[in-house]
């Protein structure tokens, strides 16, 4: 967001997560079960909205399959879990109606959309959002939280605000995208957060009835009816959803909450983006969450 669009045609390069690869093949030559291998549904995120959430419900439907990985980040050309074309397509080897591909980078990276219209341009679209602000914290207490392979933090930075003030140096530096410790989005709390960016990306290229939207509020205020909208726009019989006994979110850990600064900053960084997504689909979403 502040590189004005420039970091979509820089081409970076990483090394490829072979042994995820190679576990995936360890019964090579793939035996094929079905001639469906290909995703048809993409759950885009965002991340840290319940896309994992959503995801686990997604695959008790008799209709849906999601694969073991969930998010193989296969279309981004800097992050990529599976990296291995045979693998990625395998992943989708199932007879069922839709399959998933819940890679949250999808969203974020300015790559993908473009090159899913080209190999997919049928396929249908879920997109899960929540209030920006919560999301950004969420998302900086979620890269402290979890460890690189030296043990360290995936984000160093120790204070959210300092973090929050790194965002332009970060959205901009070629040095920071080449050596960071994750996914560089990952990274940007507010850029990763301008929702209304990433769907009008999407909705440039795609059209608007191939998307279903919702909020995390909804989604866990009543989740029978969230997954009976969701399944109207699957045309996909509702009641497998209905008569799900129990449903698990993620809990949110205990946590010191932000700082007056860093609300400050947010404001600024995220002002109007609730009201931006609502005018591009034309209604109002529960933003309480």
């Amino acid at each position: 967001c502040y590189a004005s669009g420039r970091l979509d045609h820089w081409t970076l390069s990483f090394a490829s997560d072979l042994s995820l690869d190679a576990k995936i093949m360890k019964c090579c030559p793939l035996k094929w079960e079905s001639a469906k291998l290909k995703p048809n549904l993409f759950l885009l995120g965002a991340g840290k909205c319940g896309t994992t959430s959503l995801a686990n419900v997604l695959g008790r439907h008799p209709d849906i399959h999601v694969n073991a990985y969930k998010e193989p980040s296969f279309f981004c050309s800097y992050f990529q879990v599976v990296s291995n074309p045979v693998v990625y397509f395998s992943l989708f080897d199932s007879p069922k109606r839709y399959r998933v591909d819940a890679s949250h980078v999808y969203f974020s990276n300015p790559e993908t959309a473009p090159i899913l219209k080209d190999l997919f341009p049928e396929a249908k679209f879920l997109v899960i959002m929540r209030d920006p602000k919560k999301r950004a914290y969420a998302l900086y207490r979620h890269m402290r939280r979890y460890v690189a392979e030296d043990g360290l933090p995936y984000e160093d930075i120790k204070d959210f605000i300092e973090a929050l003030k790194a965002e332009p140096y970060r959205a901009t530096s070629a040095e920071f995208w080449i050596n960071c410790r994750q996914y560089a989005w990952n990274f940007l709390y507010c850029c990763s957060s301008l929702y209304d960016q990433q769907l009008a990306r999407y909705f440039a290229l795609f059209d608007r009835s191939q998307f279903h939207l919702l909020t995390l509020a909804e989604f866990s205020r009543n989740p029978r009816e969230a997954l009976s909208q969701i399944a109207d726009f699957l045309k996909i019989d509702a009641s497998p959803f209905v008569s799900l006994n129990s449903f698990v979110f993620n809990a949110d850990e205990a946590h010191q909450p932000y700082s007056a600064e860093a609300e400050q900053l947010m404001n600024q960084n995220l002002a109007g983006v609730t009201a931006r997504v609502e005018a591009l689909i034309g209604h109002q979403l529960d933003w309480s969450k």
